[in-house]
C-alpha cells in the first residue's frame, strides 16, 4: 500500500537555519480553494524552477525574487507561501511577459520567472496542460451564470487534480 504521504506533492527551500519542506497540501490550507488550479499550476512550477535556479542546494527563500505574468490569488499565494516574496517587497506582476498567453482577450501571462542574485530560471505553462473550457469560463468573468461558475470551481479542482499528479517537466516550458 502507497503511504498517501508520498502522493502529496513537496517541494524545499532554505529557511534562515534550516531547509524548509513545504507540502502542496499545507499551501492549499494557507489559500483555500478560490483559485485553486492556479496555487496547483504554480506550485508545480516552483517545484521545476528551484531546482533549476539552484542545484547543488535548495536556495535560500531570502534570496528569492518573483516576476509573474498571472496577476490572481492562486499564483501569488503559492509564491508568497513558498518564497515569502510579496511580504518582502520583491514580488512583482507583468502582464506582458510574453510567453504562454493562453487565456485569449485576456491580458496575462501563464509563465514565471525566479531569480537569485545573478542567476534566473523561467517556466511557462504548456497549451494542452489546462482544458481550453478553463479558459473560456475565466475569460467571461462576472458574466458567467450561475451553473458555469459551479462547472468552473469544480473544474479547478479536476486541473488541481491531474497537475499535481503530472511531472512538472510535463507541464511547463523553461524560460
Amino acid at each position: 500500500m502507497i503511504n498517501a504521504i508520498e502522493l502529496v506533492p513537496s517541494l524545499t527551500v532554505g529557511g534562515e537555519e534550516d531547509l524548509i519542506d513545504i507540502r502542496f497540501d499545507a499551501v492549499a490550507a494557507y489559500h483555500g480553494h478560490s483559485a485553486l488550479a492556479m496555487l496547483a499550476v504554480t506550485f508545480q512550477a516552483l517545484r521545476l524552477m528551484l531546482p533549476a535556479l539552484s542545484p547543488e542546494r535548495p536556495p535560500l527563500r531570502t534570496d528569492l525574487i518573483v516576476v509573474s505574468g498571472h496577476p490572481g490569488p492562486g499564483v501569488r499565494d503559492a509564491f508568497e507561501f513558498v518564497t515569502r516574496a510579496v511580504t518582502r517587497g520583491v514580488y512583482t506582476v507583468d502582464r506582458a511577459l510574453p510567453h504562454a498567453r493562453l487565456c485569449p482577450g485576456v491580458d496575462m501571462s501563464y509563465s514565471w520567472r525566479l531569480s537569485a542574485g545573478d542567476r534566473s530560471v523561467g517556466a511557462a505553462l504548456r497549451a494542452g496542460v489546462v482544458p481550453e473550457r478553463f479558459f473560456e469560463l475565466i475569460a467571461r468573468g462576472g458574466a458567467r451564470s450561475d451553473a458555469e461558475n459551479v462547472e468552473l470551481s469544480a473544474l479547478k479542482r479536476r486541473v488541481a487534480d491531474d497537475v499535481l499528479a503530472a511531472a512538472p517537466d510535463t507541464l511547463f516550458d523553461r524560460l
